[in-house]
């Protein structure tokens, strides 16, 4: 596998480099302190894989990696400060975020995942059973017939398969959502309006244009005013719904009828 590393540090790039002896098979083929430098430098070696420094002087790497995909498809892995959020990273498609500094386990382990991408890259595509397949961030799958409906989640670099029924609520972030399970958080590349759609059957109501609430997770409900209401849930979190998605609740939850019920009493 041939990676080029890409950071305007000399030391920064012989940390890497050193980083990179201990996973076999990977062929530094090149270094390069710019951006510019680091394009050039892709078109001509063609890497497998480019290990990116998120700031460079003359441009990001983001820039970089979208420039570099131009002329070929080298697989991404980007290299941050502690403050820097992944979620832009992996919205760019790369395949890993690392803090500084690096373990070499954690950088052996993103590794062996470029290494398994690259390969499977260049295998003929074969039909093969949803979970025989690579778990990637971001992607919820929906349920064949008669099969368990599944979510996969992203935390700290791992990913977990969920059910939806321990999930309490989805929250969009831009191209993103977020599975809030209890007091624990997972990151999703998918949208809150596909998966209203996907999960209706499993208990799921959109109450505002950024958030779905598993009626499952509801300890109670308090009317707000102008068709809004009020969701607190059994972990504890708030939730307040939107006018627009008034009916939508009440399609779901009778609430009207139980303040009927009160008033004629």
């Amino acid at each position: 596998m041939k990676l080029l590393i890409v950071d305007d540090e000399p030391l920064a790039r012989s940390t890497l480099a050193r980083l990179c002896e201990h996973s076999a098979g990977v062929d530094v083929v090149g270094e390069a302190a710019s951006g510019c430098a680091a394009i050039s430098a892709a078109e001509r070696l063609q890497p497998d894989v480019m290990l990116l420094d998120v700031r460079l002087p003359d441009m990001t790497g983001f820039d970089v990696l979208r420039a570099a995909r131009r002329n070929g498809t080298p697989l991404g892995i980007m290299v941050g400060a502690q403050s820097e959020q992944p979620f832009r990273a992996f919205e760019a498609g790369v395949i890993d975020y690392l803090v500084k500094p690096i373990g070499v386990a954690r950088f052996t382990e993103s590794l062996d995942r470029a290494r398994q991408r690259a390969l499977a890259s260049r295998a003929p595509a074969t039909a093969a059973p949803p979970l025989a397949q690579p778990l990637e961030a971001g992607f919820a799958r929906e349920a064949g017939a008669g099969a368990p409906q599944i979510l996969i989640g992203e935390r700290e670099r791992r990913f977990y398969v969920l059910k939806p029924d321990k999930v309490d609520y989805i929250e969009s972030h831009g191209n993103y959502v977020k599975f809030h399970a209890g007091k624990t958080e997972y990151i999703c590349r998918d949208s809150v309006k596909r998966l209203a759609g996907v999960l209706a059957d499993s208990g799921f109501i959109r109450i505002e244009r950024s958030l779905m609430l598993n009626t499952r997770a509801i300890l109670y409900v308090q009317r707000m005013g102008r068709g809004t209401y009020s969701f607190t849930l059994l972990s504890g979190a708030c939730l307040h719904s939107g006018a627009a998605f008034r009916d939508d609740i009440l399609r779901v939850l009778p609430l009207s009828q139980v303040s009927g019920a009160r008033s004629a009493h």
